[in-house]
Formats: C-alpha cells, sequence, structure tokens
C-alpha cells in the first residue's frame, strides 16, 4: 500500500499569463516507509526550529534564564506552536523565517529533497501548459475541465509506474472544495484500478508529508518561472533545488 501526498499550483485559470502551469504532485511513500520518512522530516524541523528559537537569545538580559525564555516563547508565539515548512513563507522569509539568512533559507528546502533522495522517495508531478491546452480546440474551455483532464490522466500515468500490487490512498491539503470534488471524481473514474475512491483533506500541520509536496511543487514552478538570462543568487539556488529535483521526480506533461 502507498500514500500520495498531493498539493497544487498554478490554479489561477487558464487564462493566467504569469502562472503557465497548472501543476499537482507530492511524494509517493510505501506504508513501510511511512514512519521513517516522517522521523526524517521531523529531524529537519526540529533542526530549524532549534536554529530560530536559538536567534531570540541576543536580545536576553544577563538574568535571563535561556532555557525558560524558550520554552516560555515556545509555548506563546504562534509561529513556533505550528511550525511547519511552507515553501513560499521560507524562501520569502515570512515571519520568523527572518531568522534565517539568505543561504539558511534554500538550505531548509535542499534538506528537504536530500531526505527524498536518501530513502528513494519518489515525487510525482503532473503540469498542465495552459497555452497548450488552450490551443487544441479538442479540449473542453468549461470551468474546471482542464483540471479534469489534468488529473485523469496524471492519476492513469502514476498508476501504471507504481507496483503492480500497490494500493493508493490519497491525501491532499485542505482548500477549494471545487477543486476536491474534481479530484475526487477522477478517483472514483471506471478505468481506475489502484487508487482507493476517498480522497483525505487535511491541514499540512496535521500531515506533514504535504509540507514535503508543498517544497516539490514550490520549485518546480519556480523553476520554470524563471527568465533564462536570469544570474542572480536567487535564481542560481533554484536551479540548483530543481536540478536536485529531478534526480528523484517523474514528470508527467500534458
Amino acid at each position: 500500500m502507498g500514500i500520495f501526498y498531493i498539493d497544487e499550483a498554478g490554479n489561477t485559470g487558464l487564462q493566467d499569463k504569469q502562472q503557465k502551469l497548472l501543476i499537482y504532485g507530492g511524494p509517493y511513500v510505501n506504508v513501510s516507509e511511512w514512519k521513517t520518512i516522517g522521523n526524517g522530516l521531523a529531524g529537519i524541523q526540529n533542526k530549524y526550529f532549534s536554529i530560530i528559537v536559538s536567534r531570540f537569545q541576543s536580545g536576553l538580559g544577563p538574568d535571563t534564564n535561556p532555557t525558560q525564555f524558550f520554552r516560555d516563547i515556545s509555548s506563546h508565539v504562534g509561529f513556533l506552536q505550528d511550525f511547519h515548512f511552507h515553501a513560499k513563507n521560507i524562501v520569502n522569509r515570512t515571519g520568523l523565517w527572518s531568522k534565517l539568512n539568505n543561504d539558511e533559507r534554500f538550505d531548509v528546502l535542499e534538506d528537504i529533497l536530500d531526505l527524498l533522495i536518501k530513502h528513494n522517495v519518489t515525487l510525482y508531478i503532473g503540469a498542465l501548459d495552459k497555452a497548450q491546452y488552450i490551443a487544441n480546440p479538442k479540449n473542453s474551455k468549461k470551468k474546471m475541465a482542464e483540471y479534469k483532464f489534468l488529473h485523469n490522466s496524471f492519476l492513469e500515468f502514476l498508476e501504471k509506474d507504481v507496483p503492480d500490487q500497490d494500493q493508493i490512498i490519497t491525501i491532499i491539503d485542505d482548500g477549494d472544495i471545487t477543486e476536491k470534488k474534481v479530484l475526487k471524481d477522477s478517483l472514483n473514474n471506471s478505468s481506475r484500478r489502484k487508487f482507493f475512491g476517498e480522497l483525505v483533506s487535511g491541514k499540512a500541520r496535521d500531515y506533514p508529508l504535504l509540507q514535503v509536496a508543498d517544497v516539490g511543487i514550490w520549485i518546480f514552478q519556480a523553476f520554470h518561472r524563471l527568465d533564462e538570462e536570469r544570474d542572480d543568487e536567487y535564481a542560481n539556488r533554484v536551479r540548483s533545488l530543481y536540478k536536485k529535483l529531478e534526480s528523484t521526480t517523474k514528470l508527467y506533461r500534458c
């Protein structure tokens, strides 16, 4: 049995020229490896949690007990209570992610990719080119038609790739009800052989491997939004991350 954690990007409509791709995907984890991967992700969380909390220390007075201070702020600061990875916030250094420097913000994402590579976890990504979809007169332009098109073909691709004996549970980040309905309908398509029809949805904090899906999708999208001529630090780190992402990704394009 396997668990497919799925996230999305580019769900802004066919006419959005800024986001050219509709992207869905995430890690596919065998249940026998689920705990090991989860523990590895928890270790990465602890690493960066400790770094962020430790950088409050510079503002402490000489009579302050650091251990007690860290315990107090961890129990009262919402960011630390709900500490999880969201790639956009990390890279933009939103909130207390600002405690990381420019290199460290990308190191977080690289550590997560290294975890996937270490444990041979495949990250499946389905990407629909919006312009290409529009250009084909055979494709329906009705609302949500592109989602159905992508889901049906992408799930078929994944189903053919995983071991024959696998049965697949799908977990998606809680979001748009209409999108979830289209995905659930695709899971229940009569051609599906390995997917359970039920779709589990929830928050990333409750399903930590959804955070891995978020990171993988963000890297994929960020790379494909880069201008080829960009040669700044941000662009080079994104390219480096994408190269590493490719080594653990199976991509379906349509």
